[in-house]
């Protein structure tokens, strides 16, 4: 099994990035359907020459704004807990992965299986795995100290089907 260990300090932007990434995910299906309900009044109101129907229009575009602004929010609230728990100090992660994956933070040592991984994104600063329980672990792209990045995401590939 091969060994890999990621080190990086949990800034702002990565709390940001991983909690958004998650928001994004977990309401993908619900912005897409939003967007389909929006093109079919419009086409409605088109074939039916019913331009009254527009105003529903209102509907769908207020359902999303209302995921961005809970999105948001989210970001916040996960700011905030850091900043109370940390005391604005800094928090810095090592997550080792071989059979499984160790995570070591000031916190204390955590455990996870890949089995409880179930599934794993990669945006621009991150590859976060979606743990069970609506849970993030996210893994700096530039913070592997063991292995590369390419070699992990092959892994996870593997592993995380």
């Amino acid at each position: 099994m091969q060994h890999f260990v990621n080190e990086y300090e949990y800034t702002s932007d990565i709390l940001e990035e991983s909690v958004g990434a998650w928001w994004e995910c977990k309401f993908k299906a619900g912005y897409r359907s939003m967007l389909v309900v929006f093109i079919l009044i419009a086409v409605l109101s088109i074939v039916l020459k019913r331009p009254v129907l527009l105003l529903v229009e209102f509907a769908p575009f207020f359902v999303i704004m209302l995921l961005k602004l809970k999105k948001k929010k989210a970001i916040q609230i996960e700011q905030e807990r850091v900043d109370i728990l940390f005391h604005s100090s800094a928090l810095s992660y090592c997550v080792e992965i071989g059979e499984d994956i160790s995570v070591t933070s000031s916190k204390g040592n955590n455990r996870i299986q890949f089995s409880d991984v179930e599934k794993y994104i990669e945006t621009k600063n991150l590859i976060i795995l979606f743990v069970k329980g609506s849970m993030t672990l996210a893994l700096d792209k530039k913070g592997f100290r063991e292995g590369t990045k390419e070699a992990f995401m092959s892994l996870l590939a593997d592993m995380i089907n």
